[in-house]
């Protein structure tokens, strides 16, 4: 990715392990996207209700408030409805097929690289959401 072409992109990264969360917002920033991130479900909703995002990058797993809740909240929300939401979790097995429709892009932690989650940002950030299926 052309790190020009991220500039100014703000990601939102809710994820609770702190390891993950660490690394890839390290390596986001350095492709050239401004990140900010959460650790927990209610932390996220409430800097959701007060900001916006280019992109979400979505834990189903958190503490608090599950990303399936988060998810629901923010395809319900006229502001949130059109941000791209891309789930990156460990396991998509936990969430109802009806919440899994409502990302743009399912990605499992365990089969995915960085530049493959590169690539889904890319692509949904050049084509909107659910672009380039």
């Amino acid at each position: 990715m052309n790190p020009d072409a991220a500039s100014g992109r703000c990601i939102f990264y809710i994820e609770d392990d702190l390891v993950v969360l660490t690394a890839y917002r390290a390596r986001l920033q350095k492709a050239g996207f401004d990140v900010e991130s959460s650790v927990d479900g209610i932390e996220a909703m409430r800097i959701l209700a007060v900001r916006e995002f280019d992109l979400i990058i979505l834990d189903l797993m958190l503490p608090r408030f599950s990303g399936a809740e988060i998810l629901k909240a923010i395809r319900k929300n006229p502001r949130l409805q059109t941000t791209p939401v891309v789930i990156f979790s460990s396991n998509l097995e936990t969430a109802h097929p009806s919440v899994l429709e409502l990302a743009d892009r399912l990605l499992l932690k365990g089969d995915c690289t960085f530049q493959n989650l590169l690539q889904s940002i890319e692509d949904l950030l050049a084509n909107g959401r659910n672009g380039g299926d």
